[in-house]
């Protein structure tokens, strides 16, 4: 467990393309390293270690945890004063930490954040979004050109990530909505 004043610290949740924010609100916790986590996938692990590097830059010193779990790991990590920073995508906070599908804007996650004394940075300047792949081959020897399409196919098997399956935006939405 961390030290009761990096407990009483603002905790950081997001992306971290704003260093000078990110610095501002770090001021308080700088006398120790800052501990950046991350979650068990490459670019959450790729995020963490840029947090981490941008830091030492800047001459704070800071740890990278990588591959600490899934969102609500590093939320209660985060919550519990085990970690500092850990880059979340919007659409998680949103959907999955504060179950709340209305909250649409930055400024609205972030009012909803700071009654959890978390703050989020500005985004990093690119989507991620939730993608079904498939080679082009195998999808033309198919017939397939949409997601309706797969409802023809019962027999291929798709390789999803728990968290997805789990999510309320994420596999049983889509499976309902195109009736796979």
């Amino acid at each position: 467990m961390r030290k009761a004043g990096k407990q009483e610290s603002l905790r950081f949740l997001g992306l971290f393309s704003c260093i000078p924010v990110f610095l501002i609100c770090l001021s308080a916790i700088a006398a120790e390293p800052v501990i950046v986590g991350s979650k068990k996938f490459t670019e959450s692990y790729v995020l963490g270690e840029i947090a981490k590097r941008r830091l030492n830059d800047a001459g704070i010193a800071a740890e990278h945890r990588q591959g600490m779990g899934g969102t609500i790991i590093l939320w209660q990590a985060l919550r519990g004063a085990q970690i500092d920073i850990y880059p979340e995508y919007t659409g998680t906070i949103a959907e999955e930490i504060l179950k709340n599908r209305q909250l649409t804007s930055r400024e609205q996650l972030r009012e909803a954040l700071a009654k959890f004394g978390v703050g989020m940075t500005e985004p990093l300047g690119f989507n991620n979004t939730y993608a079904l792949v498939m080679r082009r081959d195998r999808a033309d020897k198919l017939g397939l050109r949409t997601i309706s399409d797969l409802r023809a196919h019962p027999e291929l098997r798709f390789g999803l990530t728990h968290e997805f399956l789990d999510r309320q935006d994420g596999w049983r939405p889509l499976a309902q909505r195109y009736q796979l």
